[in-house]
């Protein structure tokens, strides 16, 4: 049995091919060719357990990912077994495999719901999966300008954009700056309210709430919501059980009905309605397809 260190990951998966595996892994679960276990979460005063899994019948794999969160801290492993005849194949360290999956798949999303000509990028939060999120977001885009809103000291956080990424302009700004100006906005903080006055977003704003997983945090308002002319999700079940920034707004802003998944639009079944005036958010909790997926990549190509 083989196991995959977080640093093993690091250095030979590419956020590119984290890209790909995910956009495959949301289209298999769009045609209806894998399994998601819901996220089950123990909380004990001892500490908090949690799991959540899928079965991915296309890559020959079933898993879990398995971890304890210990004053706000988390360490992930995602044990691999075979569909075939059931036997474990492997364990992955997770820690660097939620960071890319998650960063992976908000790039997705903005290829598919970012406005045309986008241009200016603001990030609010200036941690692992900010850090993530800009690897993911900044390739290939029109993306020249980046707005971080940030706690404390960042000086050195910028300087570490900066020298990632030459020629873009970045800079520290206030919520308010960001929402007027992005074009893209992602929130990848433990904020427990809301970040921006979502009347102050460009029309057309592309919106990816990434930070929070459970029911009673949200990092978006009811005015962001109130002008969104679509909001995805990555699992519709999932989301209605923890997606706190949906499940807090106001009554009516949110119509289930209307809420699309993410695999759905990448195998044709729905469409995206025009964003207008309006924007257009995505909603992040994390589902165990990502998970499993991309720990079946790492384990195939490192074994």
């Amino acid at each position: 049995m083989n196991i995959i260190s977080d640093e093993q990951v690091r250095s030979a998966i590419s956020m590119g091919e984290a890209i790909s595996v995910m956009r495959d892994a949301y289209t298999q679960l769009g045609r209806g060719d894998a399994g998601i276990l819901e996220r089950g979460r123990v909380n004990h005063p001892a500490g908090a357990l949690s799991a959540m899994g899928a079965v991915l019948a296309g890559a020959g794999v079933s898993g879990a990912k398995v971890y304890a969160t210990h004053a706000g801290q988390f360490d992930f492993i995602i044990p691999l077994f075979s569909i075939h005849d059931g036997r474990l194949l492997g364990v992955v360290q997770g820690n660097a495999i939620t960071a890319l999956r998650t960063a992976a798949v908000t790039r997705i999303a903005a290829d598919l719901l970012a406005p045309d000509g986008a241009s200016t990028l603001a990030l609010f939060g200036t941690g692992i999966q900010a850090k993530a999120h800009l690897a993911a977001l900044m390739p290939h885009s029109g993306i020249r300008q980046i707005l971080v809103v940030g706690r404390g000291e960042i000086d050195h956080d910028l300087l570490a954009i900066r020298a990632a990424f030459p020629g873009i302009e970045v800079d520290e700004v206030s919520s308010a700056h960001a929402a007027e100006h992005a074009d893209i906005l992602v929130t990848a903080t433990r904020s427990t309210t809301p970040l921006f006055d979502g009347a102050r977003l460009k029309p057309g704003c592309f919106v990816a709430a990434i930070g929070s997983s459970k029911p009673d945090s949200r990092e978006i308002d009811d005015a962001t919501l109130a002008r969104a002319r679509s909001i995805l999700v990555e699992w519709r079940p999932q989301a209605r059980l923890e997606a706190g920034d949906l499940l807090m707004a106001a009554n009516g802003l949110v119509d289930w009905a209307e809420v699309l998944e993410l695999g759905e639009l990448l195998a044709g079944q729905v469409s995206l309605p025009e964003a207008g005036d309006g924007v257009r958010v995505y909603k992040s909790i994390g589902i165990g397809l990502a998970d499993v997926a991309l720990a079946e990549f790492a384990f195939r190509k490192l074994s």
